[in-house]
């Protein structure tokens, strides 16, 4: 045999392991050596496996750990003290919920992980609008869009209200508008919805904000480029659905135009009275006491602390953050936060009657006769300024934190931290940069942002990682949107106008 083979051979050999402890001759078992022999104690008591020990410590007994350097001596008196203080801290915390657990293989960072956007309609108001342009120049060019979400109807959607105008010159003339009201309803097999026309209300000129009171979504209010202020009430009527909405109160102020719209409590004791904010592009903010009756309660003056008396403002948007406050967004940039519970008062609508020089409480009653209200300047903190015109502000409660988010022309995103500014100075958490984006809504658990494009894309924006998913319209849409809204339930989106057309879409959330 081959020398290199020897090792290769037929001999068999005995397995090699353990001894196996059965034996296949006898039925006895042979014992490990491992293995004890030994039976098992008995408990020194009889009643030892029937009845525990009684343990007769109390709560102001001290109890002693064995005597070594790696214990210490305990107190049950502080123990219970300490449980008395964090329980109710434990409770709280655990009312909000379980965290959820993530797979270590998912990524946080998907688009698609929470949110689910689809179109779902798009709405055009052209042909429902007459001709106000020449015949040689392009009918119907609406540029500037303005959306409220009402009242739920039906699975979840709610009234829909959307008005649309021109870009206005100062020297051009404002021609009359509509607001139409949209109703959603459902299809034969009741599995979707479609918002169909429901009726029109004709307003002085053309309307550029409207605003939803959160109080009761069945009102809401328009404000117009001539400054004229508008309140409107839907009311369920199946007979006649078309009438179902009634105007309240119109009527034209003289601090400029309307352009934006905060809805607040007039009195946290007060259920039934609302206060509706107008800001004017004058530097001017009207309150507006909204119950049984209508009326104007008081005119804010605002200016910017840092600047001198001699600045014009120029205002852009308004937000009410509560009773007391809102915030005020600027041409030049500037962020307001402004308090009406210590006003100084300016004075009155005549000039013989500006002899007023101490502070007065905001509960107070203003009124000095027909036609005549106070002017007034609110105590003002200025936050953080973006570089540019401000263009959207939003208020995001999470949890036991209220969120300021706002955004300029150039999609600068700045975010102010609004928890308690009585006692403390609102500071910015975050600044991020969207490029030219200029009206973006962010979602409630502030993880992401969309915003319109000018070629009908929808984009989303993941805040923490800054990637971007796209929703394309279902035809190649133009225009320079300026409208982003979402619903109250956070399901819907509605976006324009790309020159009168508005794009509806669901939004799904995945857990």
């Amino acid at each position: 045999m081959d020398s290199e083979n020897v090792k290769f051979t037929l001999k068999s050999h005995p397995p090699i392991g353990f001894e196996s402890s059965r034996s296949e001759q006898s039925a006895k078992i042979s014992l490990k050596k491992d293995t004890g022999t030994d039976p098992c104690p008995f408990p020194t008591l009889a009643n030892a496996a029937t009845e525990p020990k009684e343990r007769k410590e109390t709560a102001t007994q001290t109890i002693s750990a064995p005597r070594s350097k790696k214990f210490a001596t305990y107190d049950d008196s502080k123990l219970v003290s300490f449980i008395r203080r964090v329980q109710p801290i434990v409770e709280e915390e655990l009312s909000y919920g379980m965290t959820p657990i993530f797979d270590c293989n998912d990524n946080l960072y998907e688009s698609t992980e929470r949110y689910r956007v689809c179109r779902h309609q798009e709405l055009t108001l052209r042909p429902l609008l007459p001709d106000h342009m020449g015949d040689k120049q392009e009918p119907n060019v609406f540029r500037v869009g303005a959306a409220a979400w009402l009242s739920i109807l039906t699975r979840d959607a709610p009234l829909l209200v959307v008005a649309c105008s021109p870009i206005h010159d100062a020297w051009c003339d404002h021609f009359t508008s509509t607001v139409t009201v949209f109703s959603p309803k459902r299809d034969r097999y009741g599995g979707s919805v479609q918002w169909v026309e429901l009726s029109s209300n004709p307003v002085k000129a053309c309307i550029e904000s409207l605003e939803t009171n959160p109080f009761n979504r069945d009102m809401f209010a328009g404000g117009t480029v001539s400054g004229d202020v508008y309140i409107w009430h839907y009311e369920m009527n199946l007979k006649q659905e078309r009438n179902s909405f009634a105007e309240l109160h119109s009527e034209t102020t003289d601090c400029g135009k309307v352009v934006d719209m905060a809805w607040t409590r007039y009195n946290v004791m007060s259920k039934s009275d609302y206060a509706l904010l107008t800001a004017h592009s004058e530097g001017a903010v009207i309150l507006w006491r909204v119950g049984k009756s209508i009326v104007k309660d008081k005119v804010f003056k605002l200016t910017v602390p840092s600047a001198g008396n001699g600045k014009a403002l120029i205002l852009t948007q308004i937000l009410a953050t509560s009773n007391t406050e809102f915030v005020a967004g600027c041409d030049d940039g500037s962020l307001l936060l402004c308090s009406t519970t210590q006003l100084i008062p300016l004075g009155v609508a005549t000039t013989t009657e500006r002899a007023i020089t101490s502070v007065v409480n905001a509960s107070s009653s203003t009124a000095t006769g027909a036609g005549k209200v106070n002017f007034f300047s609110p105590g003002t903190i200025e936050l953080k300024s973006h570089a540019f015109s401000v263009t959207s502000l939003q208020k995001i409660e999470n949890r036991r934190q209220e969120l300021l988010v706002s955004c300029d022309l150039t999609g600068e995103v700045l975010f102010h931290d609004i928890t308690d500014s009585i006692n403390s100075t609102p500071t910015l958490i975050i600044k991020m940069p969207l490029p030219f984006k200029t009206r973006i809504v962010c979602t409630s658990d502030t993880e992401y942002i969309f915003s319109p494009s000018g070629n009908g894309l929808l984009e989303l924006y993941r805040i923490g990682s800054g990637k971007v998913d796209t929703v394309e319209p279902s035809l190649p849409l133009t225009g320079s949107p300026n409208l982003i809204k979402m619903s109250a339930n956070g399901k819907w989106l509605i976006t324009g106008t790309y020159n009168g057309t508005f794009i509806l879409y669901s939004v799904a959330m995945e857990y």
